[in-house]
């Protein structure tokens, strides 16, 4: 079957890092708009594409999903740098736009800030 979820669901990241994305086969990967650093750069991958890589060169939160599996829970998230990310408000406050999928981004972001808590990060 199709694994359906990202594999960490959330991952930690330092400015300047890659990241890529692996067993891509029947996904892609594409930032939920308004869900990262003001400044940063969105990203999408074509469907399947294996190996598809990111630089993330700006502090704070990253929400992506693939696009086929989204309604199913596969939405993700990136914390770039070592503090709190400063952004955690405003995607709570893009979830407004979210049309499909919504409360799976909704799991991802508070998925997000327990893990930060877990980590000790401070603003």
């Amino acid at each position: 079957g199709v694994i359906t979820n990202w594999v960490p669901l959330v991952t930690f990241a330092k400015p300047g890092d890659t990241v890529k994305f692996m067993q891509m086969a029947g996904h892609d990967t594409e930032t939920v708009e308004g869900m990262l650093p003001a400044g940063a750069t969105p990203w999408k991958s074509k469907m399947g594409e294996e190996g598809f890589s990111i630089t993330l060169d700006k502090e704070g939160a990253y929400i992506f999903k693939c696009n086929p599996h989204m309604t199913t829970g596969m939405v993700g998230a990136i914390v770039v740098g070592d503090k709190a990310p400063a952004n955690m408000a405003d995607l709570e406050g893009a979830l407004n736009n979210v049309k499909l999928g919504k409360n799976m981004v909704a799991r991802t972001i508070k998925k997000t800030k327990q893990e930060i808590e877990k980590k000790g990060m401070k603003p």
